[in-house]
């Protein structure tokens, strides 16, 4: 099922067209690859799909109810906060359910709410279904779950309570990561998320992500990242997109095949192309008024062909 789509999205700024036409579909649960070369508008249609900005032109859907998660180049971090109780803020209604838990039971336990018995149940009823709220979202659990995770991406324990402003800006990536990751997202964006992490940390994340029950698209130079993550790969070129259905290695074989396809109808296109010049070029030469309608004729032939773009050379993808 559709959980996000964007229809003929188109962005520029000035006289420089970013984006043009792009359409693109992701489905529930699907990890995408957003590929193209630096300057290829891959952050500005991340902007655009987080709401960040707005296109010019387009239709944006994204399924009712789903939550989009954004880390980009520029973390969004309280540089007073420790690394511990900056990631915890994505718990806050889980700690806030807890707080309101300890609340009843001392009510529930009050013997003076005891005597009113329809007050009581109503403490009671309410307990019960927080109780219930807090077990299924694992209230019990998330504390050392936000420590494995931050652990998984090579943040240290003993590190846990300092203060963002004193990190290096890649330990403010790994902080910036676990936080995104605990904030389990319906649809993950990711830009160079593999960027500062040591291969500890980079297996870590690659089996969160294949366990990851979301939608994912991640922009990546790290092609070994993107193979065992994706199953899809769009290219971003020219303002323009396409889409292959397989990883990234799928991607670099599927679309030198396509530009070996394309090259050859271009060359058999400007094949007829010049051959409809030459016989123009015959019957005007001839300058008779027969030949003159015979040379209209071709031209109104030529002038319906729908060119192809040269194909440009396979040059580096991402």
């Amino acid at each position: 099922m559709t959980i996000v789509s964007l229809k003929n999205i188109s962005k520029s700024y000035g006289i420089d067209v970013i984006l043009k036409d792009i359409n693109l579909t992701l489905n529930e649960n699907e990890k995408a690859g957003l590929v193209g070369i630096n300057g290829a508008g891959k952050s500005t249609l991340f902007k655009i799909l987080y709401g960040q900005i707005k296109p010019d032109s387009g239709e944006i859907y994204i399924m009712k109810d789903k939550k989009i998660g954004y880390l980009s180049q520029s973390l969004d971090l309280d540089e007073d906060e420790t690394i511990f109780k900056e990631v915890m803020k994505v718990f806050q209604e889980i700690k806030d359910m807890e707080k309101r838990l300890h609340e009843l039971e001392k009510l529930i336990a009050d013997p003076k709410n005891i005597k009113d018995e329809d007050y009581h149940n109503k403490l009671l009823s309410e307990y019960g279904y927080l109780q219930e709220e807090y077990e299924r979202r694992n209230g019990y659990s998330c504390e050392s779950y936000a420590k494995g995770v931050l652990i998984g991406l090579g943040v240290l324990e003993e590190d846990f309570n300092k203060e963002i402003k004193y990190l290096s800006g890649g330990q403010k990536t790994r902080v910036a990561l676990s936080k995104m990751l605990l904030s389990s997202p319906d649809i993950l964006l990711l830009d160079e998320p593999t960027n500062h992490l040591d291969l500890s940390a980079l297996s870590y994340l690659e089996n969160f992500l294949k366990d990851y029950r979301g939608t994912i698209l991640i922009i990546s130079h790290d092609r070994y990242f993107l193979d065992q993550i994706t199953t899809k790969t769009f290219e971003l070129k020219d303002g323009m997109i396409e889409e292959y259905d397989g990883n990234y290695s799928f991607y670099i074989s599927e679309r030198r095949k396509r530009t070996e396809q394309r090259t050859k109808e271009y060359d058999l296109q400007q094949t007829e192309i010049k051959r409809l010049e030459g016989i123009i070029e015959k019957y005007r030469s001839f300058n008779r008024e027969k030949s003159i309608k015979q040379a209209e004729s071709r031209e109104k032939q030529l002038s319906k062909i729908e060119r192809i773009d040269k194909p440009s050379s396979l040059e580096k993808a991402a």
